[in-house]
């Protein structure tokens, strides 16, 4: 999935950054110097495999909301894109809950779809608000019902 997906964003004229799991989205977050405009994540990231360490790691595995909430950290400006086959449902059984006015692409989608809906998040302001610890205005709520909460 992510091949395909940096595949057809970087047709599309996009600069991606790669990263396979997410310690290494973090690390790539921490150390690029340039800026970065989009984090897109699977909010169910794949499971922890055997690491063997001398001591707590700088950029532990998470989830795509824990790892949204830390990209945000570094980077205030970032868009986020959020993605996911399984129902929401599924998602609160792993401890992953989704607010509904976050970005959020429904796997599968068709590559078409998919750069669609990052040109849309991209015009959009950079983050919801709570995750950057701050509260709504009635400017904030007035745009969420402007856009849709679910693509694909």
């Amino acid at each position: 999935m992510v091949a395909l997906c940096r595949k057809k964003l970087e047709e599309q004229g996009f600069k991606v950054l790669q990263a396979s799991e997410s310690p290494e989205a973090l690390e790539t977050c921490s150390r690029h110097s340039g800026p970065i405009h989009l984090l897109l994540t699977d909010l169910l990231l794949p499971p922890k495999r055997l690491q063997l360490a001398a001591g707590p790691s700088k950029f532990p595995r998470m989830h795509g909301v824990e790892l949204m909430r830390r990209v945000v950290k570094m980077r205030p400006d970032i868009r986020v894109l959020l993605m996911s086959a399984h129902s929401d449902d599924v998602l609160k059984g792993y401890g992953i809950k989704r607010k509904e006015h976050w970005p959020f692409l429904r796997k599968p989608f068709n590559p078409d779809t998919l750069v669609r809906v990052v040109r849309e998040v991209m015009a959009g302001p950079p983050i919801p608000p709570e995750v950057k610890g701050k509260g709504g205005s009635g400017e904030e709520e007035e745009e969420k019902k402007k856009k849709p909460d679910w693509y694909g």
